[in-house]
């Protein structure tokens, strides 16, 4: 079952990226799976900060190559926020 954060992000992938939603699974990776080019990528995190409430520095771009990782790495960052409040 998907929590919060990963349903979020599906839809913005869906949404912001056109992405049909049958490919958009955890073990997809944003360029080679789903097609995704980095300015693709780049309006897609700028849509997930937005939506999340997060932000996600450049430096990090990177080391998100799935979607689990990028559902796990906005996780962290929130709940370091809530910890942190």
């Amino acid at each position: 079952m998907m929590n919060e954060t990963e349903i979020k992000i599906h839809h913005v992938i869906k949404e912001k990226l056109g992405v049909d939603e049958s490919l958009i699974n955890n073990e997809a990776l944003f360029y080679e799976d789903l097609g995704v080019d980095s300015l693709d990528f780049c309006e897609m995190i700028v849509s997930i900060e937005k939506e999340l409430n997060v932000q996600i520095p450049d430096d990090d771009f990177g080391r998100i190559k799935t979607v689990a990782a990028l559902v796990s790495y906005v996780d962290k960052k929130l709940e370091s926020m809530n910890q942190a409040a």
